[in-house]
């Protein structure tokens, strides 16, 4: 009986902890709104992005059209600093690398944030910072997701909140505490994930470091992903690494790997680009193949993009899948388009 109470305390310690937290990171900036009231200046516009594609399979000698992703989006600014968005996401979501799909639309993005020179917060829906940086220098989100998010490290968007601090104009600092689960989860639980990140950039030159973890009572999971990269108006390349401990909450399961990816504009209108991944698992104990076959192996893809006018782009592209467990690789012929507004 003991025990149980003092679990019970403890867990009950934790919300009120959490609780306190987040209300205190909400009134922060709240403070300083009223400073702003002669600053008011109310204003919203509406964006987002259309992904369409069709491809070619080369080892069914099969083709397809896909309707990738729809983000309609509005954002209102409510002063100079203080502002919501809001953004509705329609997509098919390539859940195996067989080319199977599910269609889902959703609420991706609905949050209170508040921007200054030194300090970023976010609370309610939001974007989280696993893949920003990648998909800043990856500029080619259309044509395929950057690695964390196309193989299931963590979700890209999810119920939380998010501050990020800049000590200095080429040094950024993120924290955030999040549902855990993704926006599709509801929390019923108290394990939360946890992130916390750095980035540094200065001039063309791009570094950052970034971990997370969910603790329960029964496993710890963590995520570690280090990015290099250069990028200018023309050239843009990098490299990352991601890790994954106790994947899918399984004791001792990890899975790794690496990406790196390059574009060049030879023209005003034409960019080329190229990508690699590397993914692996490991083996678990008694076991003869690595706990995540199925889906170990190595991408490659590789194309170009041509700009019909702007908001408008198209990417003929290549892609090769090459399976870790013994079978016959796959490949794909892809066209796909981009439409921003």
């Amino acid at each position: 009986m003991t025990q149980i109470k003092l679990f019970t305390y403890t867990h009950n310690m934790k919300n009120l902890f959490v609780f306190i937290f987040t209300s205190i990171t909400l009134l922060l900036p709240i403070n300083s709104f009223g400073q702003e009231e002669s600053k008011i200046v109310e204003k919203g516009e509406f964006y987002g992005d259309l992904f369409l594609g069709a491809n070619f399979n080369l080892k069914n000698n099969q083709m397809s059209y896909r309707f990738n992703r729809l983000h309609f989006a509005y954002k209102h600014n409510f002063s100079e600093k203080l502002y919501f968005n809001g953004m509705i996401e329609s997509a098919k979501e390539d859940y195996a690398l067989s080319g199977s799909y599910n269609g889902i639309t959703n609420l991706f993005e609905f949050c209170l944030g508040y921007q200054s020179e030194k300090l970023d917060a976010k609370f309610g829906l939001i974007g989280t910072e696993l893949n920003q940086m990648q998909e800043k220098l990856w500029r080619n989100r259309n044509i395929d997701k950057v690695f964390a998010d196309k193989y299931g490290f963590a979700p890209t968007n999810d119920l939380g909140f998010i501050l990020k601090y800049k000590p200095y104009k080429f040094i950024s600092l993120d924290f955030a505490m999040t549902n855990g689960e993704g926006h599709k989860s509801i929390q019923t639980d108290s394990a939360f994930r946890y992130s916390i990140g750095s980035s540094f950039t200065k001039n063309a030159f791009y570094l950052r470091a970034y971990t997370d973890f969910i603790y329960t009572n029964d496993f710890q999971q963590t995520n570690f992903i280090g990015i290099a990269g250069y990028q200018t108006s023309r050239l843009s390349l990098a490299a990352e690494f991601n890790q994954q401990y106790n994947s899918g909450g399984v004791t001792n399961s990890e899975k790794y790997g690496l990406s790196a990816y390059f574009d060049v504009n030879i023209t005003k209108k034409i960019q080329l680009f190229s990508r690699y991944d590397y993914i692996r698992s490991n083996k678990l104990s008694g076991q003869n193949e690595n706990w995540n076959i199925a889906n170990d192996g190595d991408l490659i893809i590789a194309g170009f993009e041509y700009n019909i006018r702007k908001g408008i782009d198209i990417s003929p592209n290549y892609r090769i899948w090459l399976p870790d467990d013994g079978t016959k690789e796959n490949s794909f012929v892809f066209l796909n388009l981009k439409i921003e507004f």
